[in-house]
């Protein structure tokens, strides 16, 4: 494996990493005080609302950021042109889609709330995809410590805009506006940093417009199905369930989204790298995915184990007692952390060495098991539980079970290979005795999470997992790298 490129990715990650530990809490504030401001059913509007935007805005950004982050890896000089042309047309497309959101509405019979939130969300989602495609530049251009600078900046703008506005005796409009005017101000800061890294002056042509627009439709395709996915599982929940369910199963998301942080960190820092590496080093490409899809399942592991053994404490701690089922569905989707730790890898390997169609109709097959589950699961659940979220948790893992089945399976020849395997049987004894250490010591939650941690470490550590590949791409300096 080329030491260079491991050191990168692991310097990169870890500017990701350590800025998580600003943007993590900061945004389970905003995320707490959302939740027991607007309580269960109108959080579950604004989930329903963000959800329907996350795929209307899919054809705003047009598969822009996988699709600038290669191009700028594989020729920085058309940094300027892509960010100047992808302004101009994210401004136009997202026009036309803030426009028909009052149709869209109507058609859909949604109520009062779920339309207000479609509308100040989508103010919030113009900004945040201007954002996204300041981010996909640096992704490109291989600078995540600036990327991890924006996010450090853009929660703090919206934690204080929240908490300003709800001091203030804002309700569900002020908060929704605030953490839109919050979004846009981030973005300005964004395009004044980058003004300092030399990418030249901002332009407008027809060969950028033809890379964003020509180049991105195989990830918009894949972006498109992405995220059909959680629109379809919401949609049904909200005409199938009581608007509570919704809002649980909400705030299940928001925890899981926070404890993806790890595997998407790595992602990010990884994609770049991936791609320039197949166009140079088709064998260094290799080599790194491997020890990339080691440590998610390692660290999939773990945090699977420790969600199983502690989901209801934290969500009780977090949301309090009113939220009490999300502990239920977030405890459901334990099983599908550790494959969509592996999913996500798979999907940067896949994307990066130009597979992307085929991880498209992988993700489709998900949809199928959605459209095909989720209408007997939900009824059944909350007829017999009062909680149809768990249908939709269920569902969800068996889709992701298909997922991880042909990944592996259209990974380049020759990535994979016994380590692999090796890593996984490691991890069994390692999570059996985080979560049995977990169980026992779950009433004293402040010392159980780091000890079970400590003991799930400890296990692979005599088990010799813990090896100089990995070493490279988690810790800033190693003996391996001393040594080489």
């Amino acid at each position: 494996m080329s030491m260079s490129s491991t050191k990168l990715v692991g310097s990169n990650m870890r500017a990701l990493v350590a800025s998580q530990f600003v943007t993590t809490p900061l945004s389970m504030v905003v995320t707490v005080l959302l939740a027991r401001s607007l309580g269960a059913a109108d959080f579950g509007a604004v989930y329903l609302a963000t959800t329907v935007l996350a795929v209307l805005f899919l054809f705003v950004e047009w598969g822009g950021q996988s699709q600038v982050a290669a191009a700028v890896a594989r020729d920085r000089r058309l940094a300027g042109r892509l960010l100047g042309t992808g302004l101009l047309l994210r401004c136009l497309l997202a026009a036309m889609v803030l426009a028909a959101l009052p149709a869209l509405g109507a058609v859909m019979h949604y109520d009062t709330a779920v339309r207000q939130a479609l509308i100040l969300c989508g103010l919030r989602f113009l900004a945040l995809s201007m954002s996204a495609l300041c981010g996909a530049l640096l992704r490109g251009l291989e600078r995540m410590r600036w990327q991890a600078a924006f996010a450090v900046a853009s929660s703090v703008l919206d934690a204080v805009a929240m908490i300003t506005v709800l001091l203030l005796g804002g309700g569900f409009h002020g908060v929704l506006l605030a953490q839109a005017l919050s979004a846009g101000c981030a973005v300005a800061l964004q395009l004044i940093l980058l003004s300092r890294l030399g990418i030249g002056r901002l332009q407008v042509d027809r060969v950028a417009a033809a890379v964003l627009l020509g180049g991105g439709l195989s990830f918009l395709v894949l972006d498109v199905i992405q995220k059909m996915q959680p629109y379809i599982d919401a949609t049904f929940l909200e005409r199938l369930a009581p608007r509570q369910a919704l809002g649980w199963y909400s705030a299940a998301t928001r925890i899981l989204g926070v404890l993806l942080i790890p595997t998407t960190t790595l992602a990010i820092a990884l994609y770049p790298t991936l791609v320039r590496l197949w166009q140079d080093d088709r064998e260094g490409c290799r080599s790194l995915a491997r020890s990339a899809l080691r440590v998610v399942v390692q660290i999939g592991a773990l945090v699977s184990t420790g969600t199983a053994v502690f989901a209801p404490f934290v969500v009780g701690l977090i949301y309090g007692r009113e939220y009490a089922e999300a502990g239920t569905d977030l405890r459901i989707l334990a099983g599908y952390l550790l494959l969509v730790y592996t999913n996500i890898v798979i999907a940067s390997v896949l994307t990066a060495t130009g597979r992307q169609w085929k991880w498209a109709l992988a993700q489709s097959l998900c949809l199928v098991v959605s459209v095909g589950l989720d209408p007997i699961l939900i009824p059944w659940m909350q007829s017999h539980y009062g909680n149809g979220g768990i249908g939709v948790c269920l569902a969800v893992v068996v889709a992701e079970i298909l997922m991880v089945g042909l990944g592996l399976a259209w990974l380049p020849q020759g990535l994979l290979d016994w380590s692999l395997g090796r890593t996984f049987l490691r991890c069994l004894p390692a999570a059996a005795a985080a979560g049995g250490l977990g169980l026992l010591l779950n009433h004293v939650l402040i010392a159980a999470i780091p000890l079970s941690a400590a003991a799930y470490g400890f296990v692979l550590w005599i088990q010799g997992e813990l090896d100089a590949d990995l070493l490279r791409l988690l810790l800033p300096q190693s003996r391996t790298q001393n040594a080489a």
